[in-house]
Formats: structure tokens, C-alpha cells, sequence
């Protein structure tokens, strides 16, 4: 596949971008923190093709984007209190909450687990992509397994552009590190990865006085 030409932000772009994803294409969209590589979630042809672009396994779970709205988790995500709580207090921001799957709801993003990564990036961009593609698309940072996630759009289209359909150049990213991990399916949550948003922002909005952090942003899968 042709490297797509990255385009300006702009309702054709927008509508094109949309056009790709319904059609089953790999699509280059911006977010708060990197760049992500972004399929419909309703095609499971093309998050399986997300997969194999990126190299990364089958068996390691993607993130769901969202619009800006948490109506639109009902059909996905079953919200724990804990992940009500951070997203009431945080609002779209740079982190990605896990918390169980709709039960009856599969796809591959899901990886055979009971739960689902949750993102809402504030950027009005992705936000425009979602809301015209009417449904949130299965998401990583755009960039081979193991390689440094990309903060613009030409870095993920020399990682993946040969692989994707569309591409949404929306300048360098604001927060530039990847979002931070917060597993809500258990009990204390912990964070898996610590990202753009600190463990102590975390924490105290889940009036804890500590939260256990596995692994600091570095490189993504």
C-alpha cells in the first residue's frame, strides 16, 4: 500500500478519514498524548489488520477511543465506581482507564479478556473523526511493537503509513508522552503504565493516599 499523504484538518479531510475507517482501513489520527493507528471497532477484519501492522500480538489488548460523551461507553464498558469516579473528576484527558467489557460485546481489540481500555483524548480532531464515524475505533500509538511512540504525524507515517488509508496531521501533540494506565477492574486500582498524567493527580482523586505504579511511559506497544 502507498504511503497516504498526511492532510490538514478540515471537513474533507475529516470525511475522508471517516470514508477509510467504515471501509476497513488504518487510519493515522492525532490525540492528546502520541499519535494513534486507529481501525473501527465495528470491523474486526480491520483491528485484526491494526494488529499486524503494528507487529504486536494478539493476545495484548487495545485501547477503545471515545467521543467525549460517557453515553457512548454503554455499549462497550461496564464503568467500576472507581472508573466513574476518575472519569466524572477528570473529564477527556490523557489517560486510558480499564474496567470490564459489556458483557455479550467481543472483538479482537478485547484480546480474549473481560476488559476494556477506555480513552476520551480532548482533541477536536479525533473528536470530529468519531463523531461522523458514530461509534469509537479501536486504537495504539502508531508505531511498530517496541518502537518509540511517535509525537507527529510524520514520525507514525514513517513507522506505519505503508499500512494505513488515511492520515490527519494535526500538528505535534500537546502532551507528548504516552496517556497513563489505570486499572479500575481491580481492587485497589493501580497503574499499569504512568504517562502524561501524574500518580498523584490519580490517586488523590480516588482518595488514596498511594496508588501502586507498575511501569513508568517509555516505549509502547
Amino acid at each position: 500500500m502507498a504511503v497516504p499523504a498526511a492532510s490538514e484538518p478540515s471537513p474533507q479531510s475529516i470525511a475522508q478519514t471517516i470514508a477509510a475507517l467504515r471501509d476497513g482501513g488504518l487510519a493515522i489520527l492525532p490525540t492528546d498524548t502520541v499519535y494513534g493507528v486507529a481501525a473501527d471497532i465495528r470491523r474486526d477484519d480491520a483491528v485484526r489488520a491494526l494488529y499486524e501492522a503494528k507487529r504486536k500480538s494478539p493476545d495484548e489488548p487495545l485501547q477503545l477511543l471515545f467521543p467525549a460523551d460517557p453515553a457512548a461507553l454503554a455499549p462497550y464498558a461496564r464503568l467500576s465506581p472507581d472508573a466513574a469516579r476518575l472519569i466524572d473528576a477528570l473529564g477527556p484527558g490523557p489517560w486510558t482507564i480499564i474496567t470490564p467489557a459489556v458483557e455479550g460485546w467481543s472483538s479482537p481489540a478485547l484480546a480474549g479478556g473481560g476488559t476494556v481500555g477506555v480513552r476520551m483524548p480532548p482533541v477536536p480532531t479525533l473528536q470530529a473523526v468519531l463523531a461522523g464515524l458514530g461509534g469509537p475505533v479501536a486504537a495504539s500509538s502508531a508505531n511498530r511493537h517496541g518502537d518509540p511512540s511517535p509525537t507527529t504525524c510524520a514520525e507514525a507515517l514513517a513507522s506505519l503509513g505503508d499500512r494505513c488509508a488515511a492520515a490527519i496531521d494535526d500538528g505535534p501533540t500537546s502532551h507528548g508522552l504516552d496517556s497513563s494506565v489505570i486499572d479500575c477492574s481491580v481492587d485497589p486500582p493501580r497503574i499499569l503504565r504512568e504517562g502524561a498524567l501524574p500518580a498523584a493527580t490519580i490517586a488523590g482523586h480516588l482518595g488514596l493516599a498511594a496508588i501502586e505504579v507498575l511501569r513508568r511511559a517509555g516505549v509502547n506497544g
